[in-house]
């Protein structure tokens, strides 16, 4: 291998699926000691990428060159790491015994060492400077973000000479994301090659040396990053210019709230106290294990409290109410693990739309006609733009931004008066995001009460009107108007008070990260 050659070299990757191309003569490239970025909108073809070179898919035409030679991506000797989307973890097994399912069982006479395992568990940990969750706890037991990281660190557990992380932050905190990136850059300095995929446009800037952007299948445009913004990135995936300009925050409203909560603990954390009022967008923000996701689960009825009240449109909840008599009441959740929780697999789309009488406010014994069904799930899915549009497709079968569509749609189209969402846009394109916030903010302005939980603290400083941080279960602080800032979300997250005057956050030099707005 040449100094200029490539350590991979993708050329002219095509790949149908039922006639359809998924992949167009694309082609991709990876030096030694990169870290490369690869975005797209969803449907641009990057899972396919992805796919093919993990041995997944066979592409009908191309080749794929490792080090000069060509390679076939579904031989086991291959040195290639990958971390997908979809957490590919053992849920009925530990913490530990998932790594070691990566990095190997240590032995001692024979006889798997479980010392040695647990050892190996920290110590992997520890590269990236994560402080480790017990190594014997089930995985099932572990929230989304300690799910994500897990899926990541076992990952590192032996060095790959290329590392694919196919939208490894998109359920992480931005404390722990920032020491993936520092994990990331370590790796790169001794040498490793890793191709970056995500659709959080402002990590790339100081994290990536150069960024590839697929469009129908293509590629379309690489570059450096100090030599390209952020708003030529979006124009090059969408193929035409896009408005980004950060929302003006809707003044708070002085109508009385729609939902209390006073003196509210959970898992021994709290107390909380906040209000939420109609046509108000408010966001719940904090690091890793601050609570404030067992907050949303908690008013949902899927999590019981251990103290406090809940007042919902002037009428106290009982905590022994269940999901469904919370759904009757007027709160519906968005969860934000998608594929295990949101969505019903295998189930077609009005399946999805329609999977409970209760959330159209019916009684679970009233007759259904299938033609108004068939006409109220069309009508929903052009409202959501979900494409396809066709209400017996399969769910499988759509990309994760429309699968999140769907979802917005069974929700927000149903009766209620307040919505839970969590992480509503992870893991999807940019396109959908704009199209998800612009959701959102109709609901509000329709004067629906929506409570965001979200790591994405540009989406919390674009989206929402105010956003409490949670640090213990409590409010460690309130950012309202023109100081919700991700500086200040940042500030009162890590510091405990905003700062003093909180600037808008800063994209590195000549980049001008776009802020996402709906």
């Amino acid at each position: 291998m040449t100094d200029t050659q490539p350590l991979l070299d993708v050329r002219g990757l095509t790949k149908r699926f039922f006639g359809s191309l998924a992949l167009d003569n694309a082609a991709f490239s990876l030096a030694r000691g990169e870290i490369h970025a690869l975005v797209g909108e969803n449907g641009a073809g990057k899972s396919t990428f992805i796919k093919i070179l993990a041995g997944v898919y066979d592409a009908d035409e191309g080749e794929i060159l490792l080090e000069g030679a060509r390679v076939d991506p579904r031989s086991q000797s291959l040195p290639l790491a990958f971390v997908h989307q979809d957490l590919a973890l053992v849920d009925d097994l530990s913490v530990c015994e998932n790594i070691a399912l990566v990095a190997g069982y240590p032995r001692k006479a024979g006889l798997i060492d479980w010392r040695a395992v647990m050892r190996q568990t920290s110590a992997i940990y520890e590269t990236m400077r994560i402080p480790p969750v017990d190594p014997n706890r089930l995985v099932a037991t572990l929230s989304t973000p300690e799910k994500a990281i897990l899926n990541i660190v076992r990952t590192l557990a032996h060095t790959p000479k290329v590392l694919v992380l196919d939208e490894p932050t998109a359920a992480l905190p931005e404390q722990d994301a920032h020491r993936l990136f520092d994990a990331m850059r370590r790796m790169r300095d001794q040498g490793a090659s890793i191709i970056y995929v995500s659709h959080r446009l402002h990590e790339l800037f100081g994290l990536a040396d150069r960024i590839t952007v697929f469009r129908d299948g293509r590629r379309v445009h690489t570059a450096a990053m100090n030599e390209i913004t952020g708003s030529e990135i979006v124009e090059q995936m969408l193929g035409r210019a896009v408005d980004l300009a950060h929302r003006a925050h809707a003044p708070v409203r002085d109508e009385e709230p729609v939902l209390k909560v006073e003196g509210l603990v959970v898992d021994r954390r709290g107390p909380l106290d906040f209000t939420l009022r109609p046509g108000e967008v408010l966001g719940l923000v904090g690091l890793r294990g601050g609570g404030q996701e067992a907050v949303g689960r908690t008013l949902f009825g899927a999590k019981r409290a251990e103290a406090g009240t809940i007042t919902l449109a002037g009428r106290t909840l009982d905590h022994q109410d269940s999901i469904g008599g919370r759904i009757k009441a007027g709160i519906v959740l968005l969860a934000g693990d998608r594929t295990s929780e949101s969505t019903f697999p295998a189930m077609s789309l009005i399946e999805n739309l329609f999977p409970n009488p209760l959330i159209r406010g019916r009684s679970a014994f009233e007759l259904v006609s299938p033609a108004a069904e068939r006409r109220a799930a069309k009508e929903r899915l052009d409202r959501f733009d979900v494409r396809p549009r066709n209400e017996g497709a399969m769910i499988d079968w759509l990309s994760g931004g429309n699968q999140q569509k769907v979802c917005l749609a069974r929700w927000l189209e149903a009766d209620g008066k307040v919505a839970i969402l969590e992480e509503p846009t992870a893991g999807v394109d940019i396109g959908a995001k704009i199209a998800i916030h612009r959701m959102l903010r109709e609901a509000a302005a329709a004067g629906r009460a929506i409570l965001v939980i979200s790591s994405d603290l540009e989406e919390v400083a674009t989206l929402c009107d105010r956003a409490l941080v949670i640090d213990r279960g409590r409010a460690a602080g309130e950012l309202v108007g023109e100081r919700l800032t991700i500086d200040g979300l940042i500030a009162l997250s890590t510091l405990g008070a905003p700062t003093a005057a909180a600037p808008e956050h800063q994209a590195p030099k000549g980049a001008d990260a776009p802020h996402l707005g709906g």
